[in-house]
C-alpha cells in the first residue's frame, strides 16, 4: 500500500512542476510568444519544404550567400571538397511521365537527387528508378538521398535490398533524416550565414521542423525531470511496466480493428477506387489506413496509435485538389480527433467507417461542384 502512495505522491510532484512550467509560460508569453512560428499558418506540405531546402542550396537564388549553404551540405553529407560550379538547381525534375525527383541539382563532377518522403508513402520502382536516371544522366556520379523524418530505410517495394546495398556501399544512395541530418545542417547555417533577415527565417524554419519532429517545444524542463527521475527510480520502474503494459493492451486492439476492417467492405461510390493499408508503423506511430481516390485526387482517413493515445484523422495526398479540404471541414470531418482507446472495438470500428461515408459524401459534392 505504502508503494502505491509513494507512486501517487510522485506523480503529484511531476504534476506539480509541470503546471509551474505551464504557469511561467502562460506568463511570459505575452512578452517571449515562445511558441510562435508563422510557418503554422501554412500548409507546409513535401513539396513546399522541398522548394524551402531546394532555395538554400541554390548558389543562384537571393539569400545572398552564395553558394555557402551549398558547401556546407556537401561538406556534411558528401564529404565533397568539389569546386562549387553549379549547372542545375530543380523542383520536382521531371524524368519521366510519372516520375518527378523532388529536388535535383548538378554541379560540375557531381549529380545530386534529394528525395523528400515527409509524409506521402514510398512508390513502386520510385528509388530504383530514380537511380538508374541520376546514373545514365552523371555517368555514374551521383548521390541519392532518400529523406525522411526519423532516418528510416526506404521500403523494398521502391527499391529492392540487393541494389540498395550494393548503392550504399558506393556511397551512391544515402539515408538522411531531419531528426538528426537536417536540423544540424540548418544550425551549421545560422552560424555561416551573415543576413540578419535569413538568419531569421532559418530560425523559424528550424523551430518548426523540431516542432513538427522532435515534438520540442521551448522552455525545455527535461534536467528537472531527470533529477525527479533519478530520486525516485523504483516508483518510475512501476509506472514504466504499467504504461508498457496499456501502450501493448491499445496496440493490440488497434491490430484487431485492422484485421476486422479489412474484410469490411464500405459502401461508397462504385467510381471510388479504395486501398486499404494494414496495420503498419511509421515513425513513432502505429497507423491503419483506408484512401479512396478518383480522377488523381486521393484522401487518406486513417486511425493512429500514439502512445496511449487513439486519434481518427485524414489527409489529402499531394496533388489533390484544396478544395477536398474546404468539402471535409463543412461536412465536420476532423483531423487529429482524440478517441476513447478503451471502448469497444464496434464503436470504434463504427467511428472509424463514419469518416469513410463523409469522404465518399466529399467525392459527390466535389463532382456536383465541377459541373457547375
Amino acid at each position: 500500500m505504502n508503494e502505491f502512495l509513494e507512486i501517487k505522491d510522485l506523480i503529484t510532484t511531476v504534476k506539480s512542476r509541470i503546471d509551474s512550467h505551464l504557469k511561467f509560460k502562460k506568463e511570459y508569453d505575452k512578452y517571449l510568444a515562445t511558441d510562435f512560428n508563422f510557418f503554422e499558418f501554412f500548409n507546409l506540405g513535401e513539396n513546399k519544404i522541398s522548394e524551402v531546402l531546394a532555395y538554400f542550396l541554390d548558389a543562384k537564388q537571393s539569400h545572398g550567400q552564395g553558394d555557402l549553404f551549398l558547401k556546407e551540405f556537401l561538406k556534411i553529407f558528401c564529404d565533397s571538397k568539389l569546386e562549387i560550379a553549379q549547372i542545375e538547381n530543380t523542383c520536382e525534375k521531371i524524368i519521366t511521365e510519372k516520375r518527378r525527383i523532388d529536388i535535383y541539382i548538378e554541379i560540375k563532377g557531381l549529380t545530386i537527387g534529394i528525395e523528400n518522403k515527409v509524409w506521402a508513402d514510398d512508390q513502386v520502382n520510385q528509388l530504383k528508378d530514380y537511380s538508374r536516371f541520376l546514373d545514365e544522366k552523371s555517368g555514374g556520379n551521383y548521390i541519392l538521398f532518400y529523406l525522411n523524418p526519423y532516418g528510416l530505410e526506404p521500403n523494398e517495394k521502391s527499391i529492392d535490398n540487393e541494389l540498395k546495398v550494393k548503392l550504399q556501399k558506393q556511397n551512391k544512395l544515402k539515408v538522411l533524416s531531419y531528426k538528426k541530418d537536417i536540423i544540424k545542417l540548418i544550425n551549421n547555417w545560422l552560424i555561416i550565414c551573415e543576413a540578419d533577415n535569413v538568419n531569421n527565417f532559418l530560425k523559424e524554419f528550424k523551430k518548426y521542423l523540431e516542432t513538427k519532429f522532435l515534438g520540442k517545444k521551448t522552455l525545455n524542463m527535461s534536467k528537472e525531470l531527470r533529477t525527479i527521475i533519478f530520486e525516485n527510480q523504483r516508483e518510475v520502474q512501476y509506472l514504466v511496466n504499467e504504461y508498457q503494459a496499456i501502450e501493448y493492451d491499445v496496440l493490440n486492439k488497434l491490430n484487431s480493428i485492422g484485421k476486422k476492417l479489412d474484410k469490411i467492405e464500405p459502401s461508397i461510390d462504385s467510381s471510388l477506387t479504395i486501398d486499404k493499408n494494414g496495420v503498419f508503423k511509421w515513425e513513432n506511430y502505429h497507423v491503419y489506413k483506408f484512401s479512396l481516390s478518383k480522377a488523381g485526387n486521393m484522401i487518406w482517413i486513417q486511425l493512429v496509435k500514439q502512445d496511449l493515445k487513439l486519434m481518427t484523422n485524414y489527409y489529402l495526398q499531394d496533388g489533390t485538389d484544396v478544395l477536398f479540404k474546404e468539402i471535409l471541414n463543412d461536412l465536420g470531418l476532423k483531423s487529429d480527433n482524440e478517441i476513447d482507446p478503451f471502448l469497444p472495438k464496434s464503436e470504434i470500428i463504427e467511428l472509424f467507417l463514419s469518416q469513410v461515408n463523409l469522404v465518399n459524401r466529399s467525392f459527390e459534392i466535389y463532382n456536383d461542384k465541377m459541373k457547375k
